[in-house]
């Protein structure tokens, strides 16, 4: 059952925009020599007939009417570069009504060079509605002057960028390492405030990690510092391998943003075909029956706890939300005015990010990284 006409009405079950989506190949676990592959038909199982949502004990169809996709050859260090990785994943998305597309950004390995990103957003105007990135893959740190090219393309084409975020916690509280951490996001977000910057998986891992991800998210909300936003694939997983389903970070997520008046900042995704969605079976369900069950726990979850206001909640986080930042874009209508007071030696840096993209960045970030140094000493 499709339903175009959301804005006129509450929708309570219907039409999907899944914000967090995957073809190509991926190395299981790291392991080279173990790939695992995806093809389109691995995301037509979700989108080419209705889903059977079980919600509160009653089966409703729903239909996955947008894939937000990106190419895995290019998400890892030995994969595809970025101008034939995200050729690729247009050539798949073309024919298909319900595919768009990411353009993957490889920041370590171009050495902050944005060139041919850029050259592809040029040379195909409108068929990327963001960027998406991977720190933990390319072992770069999410606030590292490396993405600033990048996300003055963003700026630029007013692109989101899907960050995979995920952070790990100690038994002290610590953060063990900060590489794709939502701080370490978070950070390179204040430094470009008219960017929407989702981070993926709203920090992986157990609720301490979730937590954490909250609390930066919250934080950018408070001090008006960012555009943060978070998807919830694989928050408040089960140890079965399926979703967990009483979604205590998620409730105590939403229940933050609507006193912030800011439950805008939350979207849907699954990263399939990874995981029991694809990768593989989980609690003897297939990769369909396993993304039926994501929705029907989320949706029963929203209604049991938020009641009157469940629709609208639904309504926005597995639609409208997604449909506002990728393709209305209404955020572009209040992007901030403000400037950052920022040290001579970042300005410097962002001089060289515009560099970057006529090819000049590689020289002018050496000539930065060597005052630097002479700065530091």
């Amino acid at each position: 059952m499709k339903l175009n006409s959301y804005e006129k009405k509450i929708v309570f079950t219907g039409s999907i925009i899944d914000s967090h989506m995957h073809l190509g190949n991926w190395p299981r676990n790291g392991n080279r020599s173990d790939m695992l592959h995806f093809d389109r038909g691995s995301i037509d199982t979700f989108i080419k007939s209705p889903l059977n949502v079980n919600i509160q004990g009653q089966i409703q169809q729903d239909e996955v009417e947008k894939a937000i996709i990106s190419n895995l050859d290019a998400l890892y260090w030995e994969g595809k570069d970025e101008f034939t990785g995200n050729k690729e994943l247009l050539s798949i998305c073309e024919n298909e009504p319900k595919y768009y597309a990411l353009a993957a950004c490889q920041p370590s390995k171009t050495e902050g060079n944005a060139v041919k990103i850029n050259n592809l957003l040029q040379e195909h105007p409108d068929k990327f509605i963001g960027l998406k990135f991977h720190p933990r893959s390319f072992l770069t740190q999410a606030d590292s002057e490396l993405y600033w090219s990048y996300m003055f393309l963003a700026d630029r084409y007013k692109l989101p960028c899907l960050f995979h975020c995920d952070v790990q916690i100690n038994s002290e509280g610590k953060l063990v390492d900060k590489i794709s951490s939502p701080e370490a996001i978070h950070n390179l977000a204040r430094k470009f405030p008219n960017v929407p910057v989702i981070m993926g998986h709203m920090g992986a891992g157990d609720a301490k990690s979730h937590q954490n991800a909250i609390d930066e998210l919250l934080k950018s909300i408070d001090e008006q510092d960012s555009r943060l936003y978070v998807d919830i694939s694989w928050v408040d997983w089960g140890k079965d391998g399926l979703s967990n389903t009483n979604k205590p970070s998620i409730v105590k997520l939403i229940k933050e943003l609507q006193k912030r008046n800011a439950t805008d900042r939350i979207l849907f995704g699954t990263d399939a075909p990874l995981g029991c969605f694809g990768e593989a079976q989980a609690g003897g369900l297939n990769p369909k029956q396993a993304y039926e069950k994501t929705v029907g726990d989320l949706k029963t979850v929203i209604k049991e706890n938020f009641k009157e206001q469940a629709d609208e909640l639904i309504d926005k986080i597995f639609y409208k939300n997604a449909d506002n930042l990728f393709f209305k874009k209404d955020w572009t209508i209040h992007q901030s005015k403000e400037v950052q007071k920022t040290p001579i030696i970042k300005i410097l840096g962002m001089v060289a990010a515009v560099l970057a993209l006529i090819g000049l960045g590689g020289v002018v970030l050496d000539k930065m990284s060597a005052n630097k140094n002479k700065t530091d000493n």
